[in-house]
């Protein structure tokens, strides 16, 4: 089943562990380094690596609590990766509306 999900209304999603390993399996299936995937997306390494990572940077004294990921770099990233931005954030396989 496909459904599709119009994500342009929504500024940013929560970013959790389980999201990150999704983003690890793409990047890894695609073949691209981070900074490859940095330089296609139009962000630093470090935020990649804070993608991949979170467990790393949150909670962390002077750290956020949480970590969140703008819609518009979630497309990014799935554009470069041939990804499914709701396939990202939910346990689902979805096409997106973007």
């Amino acid at each position: 089943m496909n459904v599709q999900v119009d994500v342009t209304p929504i500024a940013a999603f929560k970013w959790h562990e389980e999201n990150a390993q999704k983003l690890r399996k793409l990047r890894d299936d695609a073949g691209l380094s981070r900074k490859a995937l940095s330089e296609a997306v139009g962000v630093s390494v470090a935020y990649i690596q804070q993608l991949e990572s979170p467990h790393l940077f949150i909670n962390k004294p002077k750290k956020p609590k949480e970590m969140t990921v703008s819609a518009e770099v979630l497309e990014k990233l799935c554009a470069v990766l041939n990804g499914k931005i709701t396939s990202l954030i939910w346990d689902i396989d979805c096409i997106s509306d973007s």
